[in-house]
């Protein structure tokens, strides 16, 4: 994903991907973010990967992981390779509670960015930018609440040349709290946290997850 006022070609599995310019409307700006290996992150520039152990902050729901010092999310997608679509809004007071009617996943963590960050877009092909109208006089000790709402991952996973997942990414400034699991529907979901959940194979086993 770039935030460019002009559209860049992205190699993907399917072949080249179009990104069109960002969309405004308001406050909500309308990206198209690069997904590789079903995911994409939110990352500080100077951030380490979320831990994979079922000990590291923020784990287990399926739609997102953070890592334990809370700048870098990875987010789970049902699309494996390509673009979707990702609404950001970034306010400077908490949204009213969430409407579960339209979205199959909403889950809500804290953030802090001491680096560049926060970036958005995908690690392996490095196409990262800045969160847009995320501040750019916010301090390190600030801590950020996101709230993530996705939909159409089971779509997307099912038949991946038409994609149709959505996410919504809202952000506001709020002291660090635990996670709060709003709605958890999706069978995509479901999959990952079993998988998480799932006690520990045999070493020397020869199966793998």
């Amino acid at each position: 994903m770039r935030a460019l006022p002009y559209a860049d070609a992205a190699h993907t599995a399917r072949g080249p991907v179009l990104h069109q310019p960002p969309e405004r409307q308001g406050s909500v700006v309308r990206l198209q973010v690069d997904v590789t290996h079903h995911q994409y992150v939110i990352t500080d520039t100077d951030a380490e990967e979320p831990d994979d152990s079922d000990h590291a902050f923020g784990t287990g729901n399926g739609l997102l992981r953070v890592n334990t010092e809370g700048n870098q999310a990875s987010i789970t997608t049902g699309t494996p390779w390509g673009s979707i679509t990702v609404d950001v809004d970034v306010r400077g007071t908490p949204p009213p509670p969430p409407e579960a009617g339209e979205w199959e996943e909403i889950v809500e963590v804290s953030m802090h960015f001491t680096g560049d960050g926060p970036m958005i877009g995908s690690l392996i092909t490095e196409d990262l930018d800045v969160l847009p109208g995320y501040p750019a006089d916010a301090t390190g000790t600030q801590w950020w609440r996101f709230r993530l709402h996705a939909r159409g991952r089971d779509a997307a996973a099912a038949d991946p040349a038409h994609v149709s997942e959505e996410h919504h990414i809202q952000v506001w400034p709020a002291a660090r709290a635990d996670e709060t699991r709003y709605r958890l529907t999706d069978r995509t979901g479901t999959r990952s946290r079993a998988l998480r959940e799932a006690p520990p194979l045999p070493e020397g086993s020869g199966v793998y997850r």
